[in-house]
């Protein structure tokens, strides 16, 4: 006797996850302009200049030893070798690709750095962010909060469900309320 598919197969498991989508329409919705919350917000300008400052300050300091294996370069270079011994020979050439070692090791140290600083620096920021929308949430009671982005993928209908200017607002009074205390 043939048995037909659907009896072989077993039944499909019931999802762990109960799917209310009746609860979808009285979901509450709200978004805010992620473009304009890094614009706004007095903590990404802050950080944004202390790791510019230090990108500054580290390319100085790149350049105060390029400048200065320049100039040993030059020396090494205008040497007479006439009377030089290959030993002499050796030990200059070495010196010179020791420069150009410390001078690539410098810049690859002052890029990992900054690339530290920057992941560093994001990673506060969106900390700062969700701490604050889980806290204004408590009392704004939405389901849902989205993040727009003005190259985005979502498309905003009622702009009258933007709490930007909310967001923005208190980022900046909880920072600048830490700040107080913090004595920065």
């Amino acid at each position: 006797r043939l048995t037909a598919l659907n009896d072989t197969l077993p039944e499909p498991a019931a999802s762990a996850v109960p799917r209310d989508t009746a609860a979808l329409a009285k979901g509450r919705i709200a978004f805010f302009f992620m473009d304009s919350v890094e614009a706004n917000f007095e903590l990404v300008k802050e950080s944004s200049d202390r790791v510019r400052s230090e990108g500054k300050r580290m390319e100085d300091e790149l350049q105060q030893e390029m400048g200065k294996a320049q100039a040993r370069y030059n020396e090494l270079t205008a040497k007479d070798h006439t009377y030089s011994t290959q030993a002499e020979l050796q030990k200059d050439q070495d010196e010179l690709q020791q420069l150009g070692q410390k001078i690539q090791e410098m810049r690859s140290s002052s890029q990992d750095r900054l690339d530290q600083m920057q992941t560093k620096m994001l990673q506060d920021i969106t900390t700062k962010i969700q701490s604050f929308l889980e806290e204004y949430n408590k009392t704004a009671g939405y389901d849902y909060i989205f993040s727009i982005q003005d190259a985005g993928q979502i498309w905003v209908g009622n702009k009258g469900l933007d709490i930007t200017a909310d967001v923005v607002s208190g980022l900046n009074a909880r920072h600048r309320a830490n700040k107080t205390t913090s004595g920065k």
